[in-house]
């Protein structure tokens, strides 16, 4: 028997399609730290102290269930994945159940002894965020100095290893000017480099890291002088946003049919920025997680005020129902900034296909929204930020990883937002108090 060819591309779609009717949980990423020794300007992490973090055998059991079940690809994130001295264990545990293994780091701590090991047991894919291109605008993006140089010898290591590593950057508005010399950067180390301008609120509801949000205009900028990506983005437009039909459902993407997420307390989800319908793994298996509330939100419909579920645009836009809930509060809420940059992209493509008046009309609706215009009955994005009125210092809370708790002295705290099953204390495995 001879088996036809076919590029990995089709290879994930024809294997997703499969999967689809009996919800195969094919794709899974687990974030297996919230610590990290940068702070980014744009990070969603609240807390960064590792508090009440999964154990070493919890996270492998966690893995070794995800494969039972047809896990195939899964992604090892953080935080920075580096900042737990167990990540060896972890991750040769995880290469040996056979996934499609993908690291994502911030590449400062890598080493030769993590570089050996990658390239002795070598991933599927690596990829480090750029934050810059100079000590200086490290300093400026993730608040130290220095980092970029230990970026630069990271990269050194690996790809004299041969490792499959790609580098990415948020385009956010403390790069502005960067992006493109990142891409030439990338380049010329012949390393694949990709970027978007997503940047959403905090998992405790702040909005401080959508301060740096690249303007509308500056992003569809970057699609326009960019022949690679706007080639990228029509194909993707004609292929996904232009067959796109309402539909009454809040959920439109993969999430929950064939991906999952773990957070580092062991939190099973339907995506990593959606914190409803979660299931705690620590007291269940993945099994009962994954095939009981966790598949709920599929079936949750949009709200009548939903205003994004109707539109012809809505699979070419970052707003979904996980940034707006960080955003608004609500997974059915309305984010003017995603809708002003979703009608100049759409904008820029219509034009590229040839339809200059469908194009004028998405970008006079981009100039309305630009303008102050709000959709009749729609949830928008707090004034304030939750987390503002329960900080008693100006950091946020970020300091929280060298020992100051002062953030958490207040008795005016918001209601968590993410909402968890805990199945009987009887169901799975006891939780371990040691690493």
């Amino acid at each position: 028997m001879t088996l036809p060819e076919m590029t990995y591309g089709e290879f994930g779609t024809l294997l997703s399609r499969a999967g689809a009717p009996g919800r195969v949980p094919l794709s899974g990423s687990m974030e297996i730290t919230f610590k990290c020794n940068l702070r980014c300007v744009h990070c969603y992490i609240p807390d960064y102290s590792g508090r009440g973090e999964m154990t070493t055998s919890e996270i492998n059991r966690i893995l070794s269930e995800a494969a039972g079940e047809g896990c195939l690809w899964m992604l090892l994130t953080g935080g920075e994945v580096l900042c737990r001295s167990d990540f060896p264990e972890i991750y040769l545990h995880a290469k040996r159940q056979g996934f499609l293994l993908t690291l994502f780091s911030n590449g400062t701590l890598i080493d030769e002894r993590i570089a050996d090991l990658l390239a002795e047991y070598p991933p599927f894919g690596i990829e480090f965020t750029l934050y810059g291109l100079s000590d200086e605008t490290y300093l400026k993006t993730t608040g130290f100095p220095g980092r970029f140089s230990r970026v630069r010898r990271a990269i050194d290591l690996l790809l004299e290893r041969k490792l499959p590593l790609s580098l990415k950057a948020v385009a956010m508005e403390p790069l502005s000017g960067e992006i493109e010399k990142m891409a030439a950067f990338c380049e010329s180390l012949g390393v694949h480099f990709r970027y978007d301008a997503i940047v959403h609120g905090r998992l405790d509801g702040s909005l401080s890291p959508t301060s740096v949000r690249s303007s509308p205009d500056r992003v569809v900028a970057y699609d326009a002088a960019d022949p690679g990506r706007l080639a990228e983005w029509l194909k993707f437009y004609r292929q996904y946003v232009k067959p796109t039909h309402p539909s009454p459902y809040l959920m439109s993407c993969g999430a929950g049919v064939n991906s999952f997420h773990v957070t580092p307390q062991g939190t099973l989800l339907s995506c990593e920025a959606l914190p409803l319908d979660g299931y705690d793994l620590r007291r269940g298996s993945f099994r009962e997680g994954w095939y009981g509330v966790v598949g709920d939100i599929r079936q949750r419909r949009a709200a009548s005020f939903n205003v994004c579920a109707s539109c012809e645009l809505k699979a070419l836009c970052d707003r979904c129902p996980a940034t707006a809930l960080l955003e608004t509060g609500s997974p059915d809420g309305w984010i003017p900034y995603y809708c002003e940059v979703t009608h100049r992209r759409a904008g820029l493509l219509e034009e590229a296909i040839g339809s200059p008046d469908t194009a004028a009309r998405y970008r006079a609706h981009a100039d309305r929204v630009k303008a102050g215009w709000t959709p009749e009955g729609a949830v928008l994005p707090r004034a304030t930020s939750l987390a503002s009125a329960a900080s008693a210092c100006s950091s946020g809370g970020g300091c929280a990883a060298s020992g100051c708790t002062r953030a958490s002295t207040t008795s005016a705290r918001p209601a968590p937002l993410i909402q968890i099953e805990r199945p009987p204390a009887s169901a799975g495995s006891s939780m371990e108090a040691d690493r």
